[in-house]
Order: C-alpha cells, then structure tokens, then sequence
C-alpha cells in the first residue's frame, strides 16, 4: 500500500508538471518537441512503475513491432497505463482517443497538438470518416497508429466486443496490423487507485496481412489477441489458463459468457 501510494504521488504530480510545460509547447508549429515531452515523460512513468511502484512490465515480442512507420497496432486495453506504455516504447506514437478527452482543459490542448485521433465510441459511417480523415494524417507522417478496438478498459479476464474501426483503417491505408497482448490489469486494473505490486508483460504479436475480408480480420484479430492476453494471465498469476468471458460495458451488461474460441465480428 505504501508503494502504491508512493507511486501515485510520482505519477500525478510528475504527469501534471509535464502537462504544465506541454502547455508551454503548444503554441510552436512543429508538434516534435511535444512528441519528445511524451516519450520521456512515458519512459519515466515506466521507471516509477518499476522502482517506486514494484510493478515491472517486460515487452515481448519486440520483433513483431514495426521498427518504422507508418504501422498500425491494435491493442487489448486493461490498464489506463497501457497507452503510456507503447509511448515509453514507440515515440511519436499516435492514439485514437475518445473526443471526450479533448475536452479537457491542459490535456485537449495537447492531444490536439500531438495530433493525436479523435473519435467518438458509437462509432457509425459517420465516425468511420472521421477516423479515416484523421488517421491519414498521422499515416502520411509517418507514424505508429494504436487503437483500442474494444473501446473499453476491461478486467484481466474480460473481453468486449471487438470494434471494426480497425479494419477499414487497415483496408484504407493498406496496412498490416499488429496485435498487442496484455496482462498490465494484473498490477494495475482500469483505473484502480491501489496497484499491485508484480511481473507483467505486453506482446507484440505476428501481423495480420491485408486482403483479408472484415469477417476473417476481425476474428483473428480477437482470436490472436484474447487467447495471447490469456496465456499471459495465466502466467502471470499463476492461475490455470482460462479463457475470457464477454463482457458489454457499452451496453451496461455483464458476465455474458461467450468463450474466445469462438470469437465473432463486429458489424
């Protein structure tokens, strides 16, 4: 408990100090130093998590990640410190973030400035132009693209429905994605305020080519992703491997038990 608090104190001031001078940064044309900012405030929330917290968390899988973009990374989310993490690891990484994070005062600033990728969790034609419009830019620069296609933080064990977001922006840009799995909800759990100190680990996993038809991506896609982020629990805690149960947060539901093996597409 002292570690976590101790953690806590690190990350919040440390985060609110960098969004002070993120601030500052704003205001120059080119967005680089503030990618910068990102990346060393991420590596050094990684430190903390480490030393202060007693939360290590070990990437695997490393040469399945792009070394160079643009790429495009889809992700299981447990943790809200799962997108600081693939910022430690990849700079200049760009997110699709909820539009409601924008809207909030230091923060929307600087994710406007990151150019970072707004859209809306509904989804919807309308919502898969946005995406579109927005995430060609930061394709055209060059960057790593990560997405959340469950639009949810989800407990170690819990899957939503995956979005199809990420396949028309892999059929539109003619990218590869590249799954990535997680056990972080382990020693750190949405957004629980006491973490747990423990072992971790995040993988990158084999690419899913391009070509392939929205019903065959997206069931590999969550195939590939849960059975991963349940191997992972399972080693990780040290509990017999156990397939995730679904989960629709997004419709106020829970405990609907569909195993992974027999993942669905979203429509």
């Amino acid at each position: 408990m002292i570690r976590s608090l101790a953690f806590n104190l690190y990350f919040y001031f440390g985060t609110l100090l960098t969004a002070v001078v993120g601030i500052v940064l704003v205001p120059i044309p080119t967005p680089i130093l503030l990618r910068g900012l990102l990346h060393h405030w991420a590596r050094a929330f990684v430190w903390g998590m480490h030393w202060i917290g007693g939360m290590k968390v070990e990437f695997r899988g490393l040469p399945h990640l792009p070394t160079t973009g643009p790429a495009l990374l889809a992700g299981k989310h447990q943790s809200e410190c799962d997108g600081i993490l693939l910022a430690a690891q990849i700079h200049g990484i760009a997110f699709v973030a909820m539009q409601e994070l924008f809207s909030y005062p230091l923060i929307g600033s600087i994710l406007y400035r990151l150019q970072m990728i707004r859209v809306d969790a509904c989804g919807g034609g309308k919502e898969r132009e946005n995406l579109a419009q927005f995430a060609r830019r930061a394709y055209e620069s060059g960057r790593h693209i990560a997405i959340y296609p469950e639009g949810h933080l989800m407990a170690p064990g819990e899957r939503e429905r995956y979005r199809s977001g990420i396949y028309y922006l892999s059929r539109d840009l003619n990218l590869p994605v590249t799954p990535v799995a997680t056990c972080v909800g382990l020693v750190w759990n949405r957004r629980d305020w006491w973490k747990k100190p423990g072992h971790a680990a995040i993988e990158f996993l084999p690419a899913i080519e391009t070509g392939l038809d929205k019903v065959t991506f997206m069931r590999r896609l969550e195939a590939a992703t849960e059975i991963a982020s349940d191997r992972l629990i399972a080693e990780f805690s040290g509990r017999p491997y156990a397939p995730s149960e679904l989960v629709l947060r997004s419709q106020g539901q829970a405990g609907i038990g569909q195993p992974v093996t027999a993942p669905h597409a979203a429509p």
